[in-house]
């Protein structure tokens, strides 16, 4: 009985460390991304934004009042914001006070007047000091007499005249900042963002607030280099169709703008899309999903579908690494055919990716079948 118990413990262990000695090692089958020619069909996200839109921006730093929220409506010249002026208001008080000192000093005049006491006086003071009848003292007084008074009238304070002009462009400096301190929309539109509004204060010089105007709105996507050059080609224009879609409704648009100055070897352009948005349903900021098609092929990075994980934060996909390691990669997919799936973004041509089904960890060790 104890020779049958210690042969089932054994077997357990050589079971249990064949089990250790085989974890986090998998076997895998692999499929390099390459490319191939698709139909020229775009189904991403695509962040949009209004075609005119304005940053004010303050001259002014102090603290502000708000009289909009983002997501409030505006009309051009409406006060939106209003900045603290006390401290200007102060310093403008004082500057008006040196400018009142400086404009009332009359400058220092200096004239000479005749002497009081003629010579034949001076002679006669002279001889009654010989005489003991004055004093030296009273003949030095009646000596200065005899000569010309020198008198300065007027003066006071130390201004100039380039001391008042100085006052004068420090109150016009002054005055322009408290004059700048009610701002005003720039135009009609909704506000899309206030800038420092968590410490409401406003920075002079530095962004303050975004506004954006209701419609035409404008959607940016980046897509495969391929397929944009295609879209951009007089031949492709009369096929091409945009549409984008805001809840339940699909928004007409037209293919605006294709970055064509972009060297061969960026695997990604930038396209534009813009769209009427008269019945504003179209939110500036959000995101929305995007159609861009056209009856024209075009070369695309491709993976087997199967390849494509999903889960709530949206599609991925397993990438064999150098070291035989597991990579995880988020993908924006386009059309399906034939079994390929066309990939927007996050691969590139060469890179191996797993198609074996199952869930692999981050930097998990695998074994290439």
């Amino acid at each position: 009985m104890k020779k049958l118990r210690l042969c089932s413990v054994v077997a357990i262990l050589i079971l249990v460390i064949g089990i250790v000695a085989g974890c986090g090692t998998s076997t895998v089958s692999v499929v390099d991304v390459t490319y191939k020619d698709m139909p020229l069909q775009i189904h991403n996200d695509a962040n949009v934004t209004a075609l005119n839109k304005a940053t004010i921006t303050t001259t002014v730093t102090g603290p502000v009042v708000y009289a909009v929220k983002v997501g409030d409506t505006v009309s051009q010249g409406q006060v939106v914001a209003t900045i603290d002026t006390s401290a200007l208001q102060q310093q403008l008080a004082s500057l008006q006070g040196q400018l009142s000192q400086a404009q009332s000093y009359t400058p220092e005049v200096t004239s000479t007047t005749p002497a009081v006491v003629d010579s034949a006086q001076l002679e006669r003071a002279r001889q009654m000091r010989e005489a003991g009848n004055i004093t030296e003292k009273e003949y030095n007084r009646i000596l200065e007499r005899s000569r010309p008074q020198v008198v300065t009238s007027g003066g006071g304070g130390g201004y100039n005249g380039a001391a008042v002009a100085t006052i004068e462009a420090q109150i016009a400096q002054v005055s322009a900042q408290i004059a700048a301190s009610t701002i005003t929309a720039p135009m009609n539109g909704v506000v899309t963002a206030i800038y420092n509004e968590d410490r409401q204060m406003a920075i002079a010089e530095r962004p303050f607030m975004l506004i954006q105007q209701h419609t035409p709105m404008v959607a940016s996507l980046s897509i495969p280099r391929d397929a944009a050059m295609k879209l951009a080609t007089p031949e492709a224009k009369p096929t091409i169709k945009v549409l984008l879609h805001v809840n339940d409704t699909d928004i007409p648009g037209e293919l605006t703008y294709v970055d064509t100055t972009q060297p061969d070897t960026v695997p990604s352009v930038l396209v534009k899309a813009t769209f009427n948005n008269e019945k504003n349903l179209i939110k500036a900021g959000e995101f929305y999903g995007l159609t861009i098609e056209s009856s024209a092929q075009a070369k695309m990075l491709v993976i087997p579908s199967e390849a494509v994980r999903e889960n709530a934060d949206g599609k991925f996909v397993y990438v064999l690494t150098s070291n035989n390691t597991v990579d995880v990669r988020v993908v924006e997919t386009g059309d399906t055919q034939d079994g390929v799936i066309s990939i927007m973004n996050g691969l590139n041509e060469g890179e191996k990716v797993i198609t074996t089904k199952g869930t692999f960890e981050l930097g998990q060790s695998v074994t290439v079948q």
